[in-house]
């Protein structure tokens, strides 16, 4: 199993933040590594993500919805066809820090024999991923959005861990 863990503090409540975060149709806007989300947000549905990736690429992934608590943890899960094979968790968390705002977590874990294939690099490049989606949803909340960040290009966009995924 391996983790990809990141967070930033922002300075709004999680109640304002949790609103950007499920304004799925305003994604393009801001977010520079999630193009678009089409579905609902509700334990048991399904979320079709379109992601950009750092060479301009974009792919398709969907996740299962297994649980959203309001104001506080989106959960999202998805799996190779065969169990075993692949499994990704990902969530975004936020924790009230009270008049201070909060603190946003995004965090994927990767499971199953196809995670063992993923290189490091597989890895930090999800990390970046992560931190320019927490800046710029940093940004969006604040209201001091900088222009759309452009990420590093990597060769090696691991699709070992990107799962259930069609490339555009």
């Amino acid at each position: 199993m391996r983790q990809v863990k990141t967070s930033i503090d922002i300075a709004c409540s999680p109640g304002e933040v949790w609103r950007v975060l499920m304004d799925f149709p305003a994604y393009a806007e801001w977010n520079p590594t999630i193009q678009q989300i089409d579905g609902v947000a509700m334990p048991g549905h399904r979320l079709r993500l379109i992601l950009t990736l750092p060479n301009g690429r974009t792919r398709t992934v969907r996740f299962r919805v297994a649980k959203v608590d309001v104001r506080r943890e989106l959960r999202l899960r998805t799996s190779a066809m065969l169990p075993g094979l692949l499994r990704r968790e990902h969530v975004f968390r936020l924790i009230s820090r009270g008049a201070m705002g909060c603190t946003f977590y995004q965090e994927e874990e990767v499971s199953g024999l196809f995670s063992i294939f993923a290189g490091e690099s597989a890895f930090t490049a999800l990390r970046q991923r992560f931190e320019a989606m927490n800046t710029a949803l940093k940004a969006r909340c604040e209201g001091t959005e900088p222009p759309m960040l452009l990420l590093p290009h990597h060769d090696h966009d691991a699709p070992a861990i990107e799962g259930n995924e069609t490339a555009a």
